[in-house]
């Protein structure tokens, strides 16, 4: 009797494991439909470059145009060697796409004319080094102590070192690279150069806003501060920034 007992709840207790350890298998029912995309036709896929984040490091750069600015003598260019070729003119176009009433170009180094403040000599010197170095790149004779045709650029080349900067934009906080040094296309080829380290937010400017270029207060002859802000100008070669 006992060995029955036992046998009865053996074969019982190996169906329930047999149940755990296998459960039912499920069938998928066939014609499982999808949702339609109906405008699927219409909706632009994202383009690889989409997520493309330049990294810091030094550039070759063709300058676009020269604008004069009440503030400051704006560079525009894009980047013209390399992996990022044509990396500012993408990011342009997707913006266009994205944000056609916001999009500016972001291609732009801003070297500050004097202001009268205590960073004068600082701007003035940076200024210079910037113009010698592109002349001396370019081969090109330009008197810059009478007024110059901007234009006298347009298709210059020349070294450019990008600096990750930190930025925190309505709450959220990130790197990225901005434009930091101009050098002579042989300093860039020959590798003399030496890439700067990040630069932080200063203690206290979280919260505020970043306009896309760089973030804070910028003075003239603040070495941290190379770029600012867009300033919206009238369109050229429809580029506004």
């Amino acid at each position: 009797v006992n060995c029955c007992v036992f046998s009865k709840w053996s074969g019982a207790a190996a169906e329930l494991s047999s149940a755990v350890t296998h459960p039912p298998r499920t069938t998928r029912k066939e014609g499982n439909n999808m949702r339609a995309f109906t405008n699927y036709k219409d909706v632009q896929a994202y383009a690889n470059g989409d997520s493309e984040k330049l990294p810091a490091g030094a550039y070759e750069v063709t300058l676009k145009r020269a604008e004069d600015t009440d503030k400051a003598l704006c560079l525009l260019f894009d980047i013209s060697e390399g992996e990022y070729s044509g990396y500012f003119m993408r990011k342009f176009e997707q913006d266009k796409q994205n944000y056609p009433d916001k999009a500016r170009y972001k291609g732009v180094l801003r070297l500050w004319y004097p202001n009268g403040g205590q960073y004068d000599a600082q701007a003035e010197r940076r200024m210079k080094t910037a113009l010698e170095r592109i002349t001396e790149s370019n081969h090109l004779k330009v008197d810059f102590t009478k007024e110059w045709d901007g234009a006298v650029l347009k298709g210059a080349k020349v070294g450019m070192i990008f600096r990750d900067q930190e930025y925190d934009y309505n709450g959220y906080t990130g790197m990225t690279a901005q434009p930091y040094q101009i050098i002579t296309l042989e300093d860039l080829r020959e590798g003399r150069f030496t890439l700067p380290e990040p630069k932080k937010l200063d203690k206290g400017t979280s919260g505020g806003t970043f306009s896309g270029t760089s973030g804070g207060t910028n003075h003239a002859g603040d070495s941290d501060s190379i770029n600012s802000g867009y300033a919206t100008l009238p369109a050229d070669e429809d580029l506004p920034f």
